[in-house]
């Protein structure tokens, strides 16, 4: 009951905090209130990326410094405090009140709850556990992409996505009710029966396979609704394609992990690179609504089996012991790929008017990360 209790608690705290995802349905409203381009309302999601990888990089010191319910505190409050800030109704405003506060609370959610669940869960069922913490990161992307544009046109843009953030920080609530409840106490797993597979797993190239892999994902999450416009989509339409999306990544994050528990990690995330590269090859090439709806969930899809079986890989090749700090270091790839990934695309449309430029370019990146996990020596 103590661990059901913790697991109810993490899945809800990573479903909270993959809101910060649900941006493609704030993007435009940003440009309108702030007057700013592209490119410019892009950097707010790129840098809350960065704040959500900043924290997962230093989360192994957090998680040793602080109590689990000051963890859960600093997330409840966090997003509240920004919510006055973006309310502001200026650029700088949201990049504070949104990618700072928020972007910092939603990778300490996500990575509190990686570390919390590898604590309390075996071996032989890791896969399929931290596949569950970053499939309830995806729904969350996808159920306040739904609600976010109810409640704005409900009220108005600033008190709309301040209703979003109080229900958000309210479930953490409830999450930090649940470890009160549980009583639950974290300890350090033996070393001795996870020790490190591989003596030298190749951190450089798991860090540029991890930042190659996920560059197209993150930019097809951050600019989603615009490119379904480019191609003669509706809104309502493009907002049904975050719906697909952050449903496909969701799932493909549980059926990800496991089959990670009963294939290994190696053999799976090359398939997926593969079959990423393809779709966004032919994005480039065709120009059909129902084609691009089609292969740009697909690529969501795909996007959430890589980032769920990752933190698996980095755990069976480093050892649970040293599984924290190795993905917070690992996890900065997927930062840099969320800083870069949707501002090159918010560049290339600007001067082009279209992402044909950023899909190709997507796809040769995932490209050279199949190739560099496949000559990887590790067998996990």
């Amino acid at each position: 009951m103590q661990k059901s209790l913790v697991i109810i608690a993490c899945l809800l705290i990573t479903f909270s905090m993959g809101s910060l995802h649900a941006f493609s349905t704030l993007i435009e409203n940003i440009e309108a209130q702030t007057a700013v381009g592209r490119m410019a309302s892009s950097l707010v999601y790129s840098t809350a990326i960065v704040n959500v990888t900043i924290a997962v990089f230093f989360g192994h010191i957090i998680y040793n410094r602080l109590t689990s319910l000051s963890i859960i505190g600093l997330i409840v409050i966090l997003p509240i405090i920004g919510i006055f800030i973006v309310n502001t109704e200026s650029w700088v405003g949201w990049i504070t009140g949104y990618s700072i506060f928020f972007g910092l609370a939603s990778g300490l959610g996500y990575g509190f709850s990686l570390h919390t669940i590898s604590k309390i869960t075996s071996k032989e069922k890791l896969g399929l556990a931290l596949g569950s913490v970053t499939a309830s990161y995806a729904f969350g992307a996808l159920i306040f992409s739904l609600l976010y544009p109810i409640f704005i046109n409900q009220f108005n843009f600033k008190v709309g996505y301040s209703i979003g953030v109080i229900l958000i920080s309210t479930l953490n609530l409830f999450a930090l009710i649940l470890f009160l409840s549980s009583k639950i106490k974290l300890s350090a797993k033996s070393t001795k029966k996870d020790e490190i597979q591989n003596n030298n797993p190749g951190f450089i190239r798991l860090w540029f396979a991890y930042y190659f892999g996920v560059f197209a994902g993150l930019l097809a999450i951050g600019h989603a609704v615009p490119i379904i416009k480019t191609v003669g989509g509706s809104t309502t339409i493009a907002i049904a394609s975050i719906t697909l999306m952050s449903l496909g990544s969701g799932l493909a994050g549980i059926y990800s992990g496991f089959l990670a528990d009963r294939f290994g990690c190696k053999n799976p995330l090359i398939l997926i690179l593969i079959t990423s590269s393809f779709s966004l090859a032919i994005l480039t090439i065709f120009i059909d609504i129902k084609l691009t709806l089609f292969l740009i969930t697909l690529v969501a899809t795909l996007y959430g089996a890589i980032i769920a079986i990752y933190p698996t890989f980095v755990a069976k090749l480093f050892g649970l012991e040293k599984s924290s700090w190795a993905y917070g270091r690992i996890f900065t790839a997927w930062g840099f790929a969320g800083l870069t990934a949707p501002s090159i695309a918010g560049f290339f449309y600007d001067h082009s008017d279209n992402y044909s430029s950023s899909l190709l370019l997507a796809a040769i990146l995932s490209t050279l990360a199949a190739i560099i996990i496949w000559r990887l020596p590790s067998k996990v």
